[in-house]
């Protein structure tokens, strides 16, 4: 039914007796298979199948549809049937895991704050991190625009006068991770994300690549966003 309408209006068409399954009326969501026939209001209706992809994010390209000043995008590389879009933005210097897709419903569960799906990004950093400034990205920095996103910053190595570090964050907004180092002075040199929630970015495909979730990554994912939904 998501795929005909949106959950609110699915629900009320359910309500109001106005969806049938294979002839028979429905009270609540079912699992509508192929080969299943759903009416609405007496019209035979086709359930929209669903996408799921990732791309290794290049840098250089931007996230967007269009780039009104001809910069090539993630749409660029990406050559599917059916219209996908990415769950969320990637910066242009930023590379790694975003995904697409033409689920609005399962993007917006990802994506609203209130469910806190963790991003989780490797980054190398110039000088080196104390303990001190690692807390105060746990409990957020305030820039001119306001606090930044609380993060959950490890350290993986020190090398050279740089540092390699992971950072997890819920939300963010535009170039949040690259502001608030800077801030502390330890500029991003690279910035990859390299897992969106329960889906980890696939070390086999290279930068600019791209392949469709497999059956199990797909059914992970909406397992963990209706858990998410269903608990708070």
């Amino acid at each position: 039914m998501c795929g005909v309408a949106s959950r609110r209006k699915a629900e009320e068409l359910i309500r109001s007796g106005l969806v049938k399954v294979n002839g028979e009326r429905i009270k609540d969501y079912i699992k509508v298979e192929d080969g299943d026939v759903v009416e609405v209001n007496g019209k035979i209706v086709k359930p929209q199948s669903y996408v799921y992809y990732m791309l290794n994010k290049p840098v250089g390209c931007i996230t967007t549809r269009k780039d009104p000043q001809g910069r090539k995008t993630v749409f660029d590389l990406v050559h599917v049937k059916k219209s996908v879009f990415a769950v969320g933005r990637l910066d242009r210097d930023t590379e790694g895991l975003l995904l697409l897709t033409n689920d609005g419903e399962l993007s917006q569960l990802l994506l609203h704050p209130r469910y806190e799906v963790k991003r989780t990004y490797e980054a190398l950093v110039e000088g080196t991190i104390n303990r001190k400034k690692l807390e105060m990205l746990k409990v957020g920095i305030d820039l001119p625009y306001g606090y930044t996103a609380k993060m959950n910053v490890k350290i993986l190595g020190k090398e050279d006068g740089l540092t390699r570090v992971k950072i997890m964050i819920h939300e963010g907004r535009k170039r949040e991770i690259r502001r608030a180092f800077k801030y502390l002075g330890h500029p991003i040199i690279l910035l990859k994300r390299v897992s969106f929630g329960p889906i980890d970015l696939d070390t086999q495909i290279g930068p600019g690549e791209y392949r469709e979730l497999t059956k199990e990554e797909v059914e992970t994912l909406k397992k963990f966003v209706n858990k998410r939904n269903e608990t708070l």
